[in-house]
């Protein structure tokens, strides 16, 4: 089993006769995926992407599942995000399909124009691994479930090794 295959078992939590459905994503859903990560680069509008990607009751929870907020909030922060990594970039590197869900393997990059998560400016960029874990309903994404590897952000803004 590949490494592809092995992440959507375990991060899915799925058993045999759920992974056998998992495949790529239809036209429909890649494109719902592309215009929805487009937000996430500076010049994308989030709100205005959000509004055609999401459904009204979106919900974006991070790792722990407690921590979660509606599509207008995650707007709202991610324009803050944005002022502070003027060339943010949010890339999709793999999409899986399993039923109702999409996981995304993305990669965030920026350079800090000030300090970013304590750290003090450097000029150093970074680049991050994500994982999102995307539940459609009627065509539209209305929960995400996702985890960002900030610690290596911060590892790479100080110069320490990714070790």
């Amino acid at each position: 089993m590949s490494f592809r295959r092995m992440l959507a078992v375990v991060v899915l939590g799925a058993t045999a006769p759920v992974w056998a459905q998992s495949s790529a994503p239809t036209a429909a859903q890649r494109a719902l995926i592309d215009l929805h990560y487009s937000a996430y680069g500076v010049a994308g509008d989030a709100a205005k992407v959000f509004a055609q990607t999401t459904t009204p009751d979106f919900q974006s929870c991070g790792a722990n599942g407690s921590d979660c907020q509606g599509r207008e909030p995650l707007a709202g922060q991610l324009g803050g995000i944005k002022k502070g990594l003027p060339d943010m970039k949010w890339e999709v590197l793999e999409v899986i399909a399993a039923g109702d869900r999409i996981v995304v393997r993305g990669q965030g990059s920026g350079t800090p124009a000030g300090p970013f998560f304590g750290v003090p400016h450097t000029g150093r960029s970074f680049k991050v691994m994500s994982i999102d874990i995307h539940t459609l309903r009627d065509g539209k994404i209305a929960y995400t479930h996702h985890l960002e590897d900030w610690a290596g952000a911060i590892r790479q803004l100080t110069g320490q090794s990714g070790h």
